[in-house]
């Protein structure tokens, strides 16, 4: 191994982990923000759920019929 190659192989061995430390980084932040996007989706699919469930209770108590549990 001639010289160059001595500076050059391990100063591009730390670039490579700097970028594979990087990229895993992001690689969390994004799984984190996707994770916390589909658990807001979930609150408010049950939220809607709920708030139908509950008009239809009300209509069928209008109509007299009485489905609550």
């Amino acid at each position: 191994m001639n010289t160059m190659e001595k500076t050059v192989v391990p100063w591009l061995e730390k670039e490579i982990k700097t970028y594979e430390s990087n990229i895993n980084a992001l690689n969390n932040l994004f799984n984190a923000i996707h994770q916390a996007t589909c658990s807001q989706e979930q609150a408010q699919q049950r939220h809607q759920l709920r708030r139908m469930r509950s008009t239809n209770i009300n209509k069928s108590k209008n109509q007299g019929l009485d489905f609550s549990r």
